[in-house]
């Protein structure tokens, strides 16, 4: 195993220390990642924390969010497969073929036990993983997230993995948005950009098809009996890609906390409100 190592330009806190740009490598890998925070105090127990973005999005999904959450507890955002700078190998295109490969790298980083927040895919990979794997995840925070029916704009997603041009990637990122939001156009330079590169949309329309378009034609309920850990989820009102799930679809008694101004990105378009739940969320969690 390697780890290689870079400050981030996206920066950190004080508090939090700087946080970190790394690459693992292990069999399946390299796994891109970020880190910030350190461990707590002596006496304090404060589980790390693992973020998980959504299709076609990246670790940076997180960059608002971050630097709070780090303040007292040790968080990483990990580019799953076919994303950012992590492999693009992403096997038969399968989610769940994700969870084995995220216990492997959170082998290789050292994270027995941590909660886990997932955006979008990326709740769907964090719930496979807490399938897989649920003493090893302290809690479960959807936002936006698939994998819990086939209510889905399968659609938008093809087009995402197929955009031509960066105004056709900014028309996609603004659907992703309630209203304006100065992160539209960097989102649609970057679908762009991967869907101009042909490796990288080869992985993408895999997943797409794989995971997505047999999900909108059967998708059984989830059996939340297999879920231990404490679970919570967060949407935006107006998301347009992934609509408000009907409360029979979560566990009995698990939080929904909705943004009536925001769409798909909750984490961003409503970050501090976001990162504030999920904060309280993680520390209730922790004095349990």
């Amino acid at each position: 195993m390697r780890v290689d190592a870079a400050p981030a330009r996206t920066g950190g806190t004080a508090g939090a220390g700087r946080m970190t740009r790394r690459t693992v490598y292990f069999p399946g890998g390299p796994a891109s990642y970020l880190a910030l925070g350190r461990e707590p105090e002596a006496g304090k127990t404060a589980a790390p924390l693992l973020l998980l973005h959504g299709f076609a999005g990246d670790l940076l999904t997180w960059q608002l969010n971050m630097p709070v959450l780090g303040a007292d507890r040790r968080v990483l955002a990990v580019d799953l497969p076919g994303h950012g700078q992590s492999t693009l190998d992403v096997g038969d295109g399968r989610v769940a073929g994700f969870a084995p490969w995220l216990l492997r790298f959170l082998d290789a980083v050292g994270l027995d036990r941590m909660h886990v927040a997932g955006h979008s895919m990326g709740g769907y990979v964090g719930m496979e993983l807490a399938r897989l794997a649920p003493e090893r995840v302290a809690s479960l925070t959807l936002i936006a997230s698939a994998g819990l029916g086939p209510d889905f704009d399968l659609g938008f997603l093809r087009r995402v993995t197929a955009v031509s041009s960066e105004e056709e990637g900014t028309d996609c990122a603004a659907r992703l948005f309630a209203g304006p939001c100065w992160l539209v156009d960097r989102i649609g330079a970057v679908l762009h950009a991967q869907a101009a590169d042909p490796a990288r949309r080869a992985a993408l329309e895999r997943i797409t098809e794989q995971s997505f378009a047999v999900a909108a034609e059967r998708f059984p309920p989830v059996d939340w009996s297999a879920f231990p850990m404490p679970v919570q989820a967060v949407w935006g009102a107006q998301d347009r890609i992934i609509p408000l799930p009907s409360p029979h679809m979560l566990p009995h008694g698990a939080p929904l906390h909705v943004f009536d101004k925001a769409g798909h990105l909750p984490h961003s378009e409503a970050a501090g409100p976001t990162t504030t739940v999920l904060r309280d969320f993680l520390n209730l969690c922790d004095a349990s």
